[in-house]
């Protein structure tokens, strides 16, 4: 019982806080947006392709190697193991936080010039690169505090984390941008740099006073190194090879529209408007599964730890069960509220349409990021992995041919084709190593059925009532939730009714 509460309170404390930051993030990537324009974001976002794989390098698996290493000291109590698997994962990523480090530095105007195309990118890796140490020791120390179930140590980090980027960024676009889009995404770029660096001294204070609580000197299996190489290295191959197919996939996007006729500028505009725009208000919910995803990896290690096959068969058929619902219901909501969700956020006829497009994509990737993480948990990872690499690789196969022939229609054809196969591969995988299954009409059309009734139920009542549907952003967020509540209500008593 005090497991499930303490789990619970630390997937509230998560939700809470990644909620927060999301919205936080979205409405300040409204500012940017507003500030630098659709072209601006599309080559930050161009930037921040490369900057994913910077941070891959830097990471190299680091994150899920201190959390399984650290939950499986922990479950036996052996306080000197959780130390010594800390020294190990922290003196890991610092190594390959340099050179992570020295390889952005020292090869931007390569990367810059024939990799992205951009001259304007040079200057903005060059100030990506002093922050990935810091990305790197950070992702360790997150390992650490999942593992031991203290998230708020975490959550602490990000928020002051959010408040630095947030004030040096304003800041900075208030002196540069008026220098052209190559310095504002240099002052956008700047901000972050900044406030990883901060996050890291924050997160390093909370880590070193923490540690001190484990005083024995027990060990367990001891080959820390050995254990740690056997988790992050085939992560890190694999992380590798997926972040330079999606570095290439980003990269490709923008020159396939142009061929397809698109001016450079309008190619990343459209490009901007798709993963700068639209993707992050698709994934703002997911911030409350992706908080108990993250909690759910040293649960599912621990269980497995301790051979206890009812216990993981328990917990990944409720949390499959919960995602679906969550997922499908977001997806309704986006679908039914797309142009007013697209006019109140970006006042964007084309994000809007994107938003609509891209709506029923949510409930797949939804239900896929939660089937990874409980694919690590279970010490799967190598499969989760396998199955991004076949998603990135077709990807970029696609996007090659299909791009300068259909344009902008045949990326979001693409987007669905690559999300669904690495989700039916995921999801095949996690049924074959347990014993849920997945009742179809229950957890499926049941919940399509209801969010549907709910959302166009309330819409009609609206446009009756009213002749129009609210889409200023405090009317909207009512109607919104006047909707989750409805089909939240639904989908319980139909549940309790039939025993579901």
């Amino acid at each position: 019982m005090m497991r499930t509460k303490r789990f619970f309170i630390n997937g509230l404390v998560l939700s809470c806080t990644t909620v927060f930051l999301r919205g936080v993030g979205v409405s300040f990537n409204v500012y940017i947006t507003n500030t630098i324009g659709a072209e601006g974001i599309g080559l930050f976002g161009l930037i921040m392709s490369v900057y994913m794989l910077a941070t891959t390098i830097a990471s190299s698996g680091a994150s899920l190697a201190a959390t399984q290493l650290v939950t499986e000291e922990l479950s036996f109590h052996c306080d000197r193991g959780i130390r010594r698997s800390m020294a190990v994962c922290l003196r890991y990523t610092l190594f390959f936080g340099l050179l992570s480090g020295c390889l952005l530095f020292f090869f931007a105007e390569p990367l810059g010039l024939y990799w992205l195309g951009d001259e304007r990118t040079v200057r903005s890796l060059r100030l990506l690169a002093v922050s990935m140490p810091c990305i790197a020791l950070s992702s360790a120390m997150n390992g650490y505090f999942t593992a031991v179930r203290r998230v708020t140590k975490g959550a602490m980090a990000q928020i002051f984390e959010l408040g630095v980027k947030i004030l040096v960024t304003v800041y900075a676009l208030k002196i540069f941008v008026s220098r052209g889009i190559e310095y504002a995404c240099m002052a956008v770029v700047g901000g972050g740099s900044v406030a990883e660096v901060a996050s890291f001294l924050v997160m390093y204070l909370l880590y070193s006073y923490d540690a001190k609580r484990y005083k024995s000197q027990k060990e367990g299996e001891k080959q820390y190194l050995s254990r740690m190489l056997r988790i992050a290295l085939p992560v890190a191959v694999s992380s590798y090879l997926r972040s330079g197919l999606v570095t290439l996939e980003h990269l490709l996007v923008p020159r396939g529209l142009k061929k397809f006729g698109a001016s450079a500028s309008a190619s990343l505009a459209q490009y901007g408007v798709v993963h700068g725009m639209v993707m992050p208000v698709l994934l703002f919910p997911s911030a409350v599964l992706a908080a108990f995803a993250g909690l759910l990896v040293p649960e599912l290690t621990e269980f497995q730890k301790q051979n206890k096959a009812a216990g993981i068969n328990r917990v990944v058929s409720r949390t499959f069960r919960l995602t679906l619902t969550f997922a499908i219901g977001a997806a309704g909501i986006f679908f039914a509220f797309a142009k007013e969700l697209g006019m109140a956020i970006y006042k964007s006829g084309d994000a809007a349409l994107f938003i609509r497009f891209l709506a029923p994509l949510v409930m797949v990737m939804y239900t896929d990021s939660v089937t990874d993480a409980m694919l690590k948990g279970l010490n799967q990872q190598v499969y989760s992995m396998r199955y991004n690499i076949i998603d990135s690789a077709v990807s970029v196969a696609l996007i090659y041919t299909i791009l300068p022939r259909f344009g902008v229609n045949g990326y979001v054809a693409i987007i669905f084709i690559t999300e669904i196969l690495n989700a039916f591969l995921s999801i095949n995988r996690l049924i074959t190593i347990t014993d849920f299954r997945i009742p179809v009409f229950k957890c499926i059309f049941l919940p399509i059925i209801l969010i549907l009734l709910s959302a166009y139920g309330v819409r009609l009542c609206l446009v009756i009532r009213l002749g129009y549907v609210p889409d200023g952003p405090g009317m909207l967020t009512l109607v919104i939730a006047v909707v989750a509540i409805t089909y939240l209500s639904a989908i319980t008593l139909i549940q309790k009714r039939q025993r579901f």
